[in-house]
């Protein structure tokens, strides 16, 4: 094979790569922020057209989400969007219980001042999308909240684990956010585990944050057993 033809391989196999990551990127937001809800179709020749890319990127996209749960694919082949069950949230609640207490703990020993500003910043912000009720605005940030305090731990290993369960998680995360009053009372949390990490109070930041999780725990399962028993009304 001649360099000039190597180069070309490479040039197709880098092209391929940004487009599925963009075809990714696209329908991750689409899943994660609702537009496209739980148990709806994915059809390829669809987003195929709404995104002026070629089916094989897309399809490996969409491999890409069903790893990491996103979408769930049928025996026969279709493709659908994952719809949330409480069995799940319970042991993914589970495994952030043991995770994230344990990241804010770290992470409020290891803080620079760098980071300091930038969470400052991250937690300002926060409360004006909360005075404004600005709910889209505050579930990205407050998954960047949650992904800067697990970055400034520094350990790789946890962040690797938090790595893999990210997208359910924040899929998750912005349910809870949809739930009357939760919104409100989350950013006070927030702001507690912010202070305690600005005073790089470890076992503080790891307490709130374990409370801020059981939280997001029980309002979620009062959601869950309101919608419940609605649905057993109406039969």
């Amino acid at each position: 094979m001649t360099i000039r033809e190597e180069i070309k391989i490479n040039s197709r196999i880098i092209q391929s790569q940004t487009l599925q990551n963009q075809v990714y990127d696209y329908l991750h937001h689409k899943i994660i922020s609702g537009a496209i809800p739980p148990g709806q179709r994915i059809v390829e020749e669809r987003i195929s057209q709404e995104t002026g890319i070629s089916r094989s990127p897309i399809r490996e996209a969409i491999r890409r989400l069903g790893s990491e749960g996103l979408v769930t694919v049928s025996p026969r082949g279709g493709v659908r969007v994952y719809r949330a069950t409480f069995s799940d949230f319970k042991h993914l609640y589970e495994c952030r219980l043991s995770l994230e207490p344990t990241a804010a703990y770290y992470a409020a020993l290891k803080i620079n001042e760098k980071q300091k500003n930038q969470l400052a910043d991250l937690v300002d912000k926060m409360e004006v999308s909360v005075k404004k009720k600005e709910i889209d605005q505050l579930k990205v940030l407050s998954s960047h909240f949650h992904r800067m305090i697990l970055e400034v731990s520094g350990n790789p290993y946890l962040i690797k684990m938090m790595n893999q369960l990210n997208s359910l998680i924040t899929f998750y995360r912005n349910a809870v956010l949809n739930i009357p009053h939760r919104l409100e009372e989350g950013a006070k949390e927030h702001y507690g585990i912010w202070q305690a990490i600005q005073t790089q109070d470890g076992k503080t930041a790891e307490q709130l944050m374990r409370e801020h999780i059981q939280k997001d725990y029980q309002f979620y399962l009062s959601e869950y057993r309101h919608t419940t028993e609605k649905n057993d009304q109406k039969e």
